[in-house]
């Protein structure tokens, strides 16, 4: 599926919505159901939903935005594709996630590896055409044609994620804790080299209101410096539009 849908999802509070839709696409590869009292009663069952109220809260929000129709003639709820949503979205990123029975349920770090996957390979689109990008005191160099990108670590910063994709730092944190416990991507924490004076070091970083935090790694206190990630997994590419 579409990228977007799961990065629009979470910029937009409807993550719960996104996965049942899922779910709904995985049990009726048809495109369509009726969704009588039994296959209700079995989704809830499914997804440990409390109440039919939460389940039609649902469905009432999927057609508001049109991903679901629902034809009263056939009585049959008809489930939009994803190049239609993606289309009528006007959604130009060609990536897309392979979504299953084994992953569909695990919204927030699919959504985590969505995100930091797609800004790894950015960043290192920008690497290969600048051929060198230095961050932070780091310097990454596109080495050749050959080089592959897939398995190096790039700078992902959780401020990055906040000011492009509208959530919080603590929200663009967990996603990626929540990508990494399920092995979705391979994450770094980095330190500065050189040992630092707390003290000092703490007032010049309050005096700049730089947010930066200080920590005590390796028997001294350091800079905690930009995570460093690279993706476990491969995005699928659709059609263009």
């Amino acid at each position: 599926m579409p990228i977007e849908m799961f990065i629009d999802a979470q910029s937009n509070n409807y993550s719960k919505e996104l996965k049942f839709f899922l779910l709904l696409k995985l049990m009726y590869p048809g495109g369509k159901a009726q969704l009588n009292n039994e296959a209700l009663q079995f989704i809830q069952l499914v997804e440990e939903i409390n109440s039919r109220k939460t389940l039609n809260k649902y469905i009432n929000f999927l057609m508001e935005i049109g991903w679901i129709v629902y034809n009263q003639k056939t009585q049959f709820y008809v489930f939009k594709s994803f190049d239609r949503i993606r289309k009528e979205n006007n959604w130009i990123r060609r990536q897309a996630f392979q979504i299953d029975f084994n992953n569909y349920y695990k919204i927030k770090a699919v959504t985590g590896a969505v995100i930091y996957g797609y800004l790894h390979k950015d960043f290192w689109r920008k690497v290969k055409k600048q051929k060198s990008v230095q961050l932070k005191g780091s310097t990454y160099h596109f080495l050749s044609p050959k080089f592959n990108y897939k398995k190096q670590y790039a700078p992902v910063s959780v401020n990055g994620v906040m000011q492009l994709f509208n959530m919080s730092t603590a929200t663009a944190s967990r996603l990626k804790n929540e990508a990494y416990n399920e092995g979705l991507i391979k994450l770094k924490k980095n330190y500065s080299k050189t040992p630092i004076n707390k003290k000092i070091m703490q007032y010049y970083l309050d005096y700049n209101d730089m947010k930066q935090n200080i920590v005590y790694n390796n028997g001294n206190y350091r800079l905690q410096l930009i995570d460093t990630l690279y993706p476990l997994f491969y995005f699928t590419k659709r059609k263009s539009l």
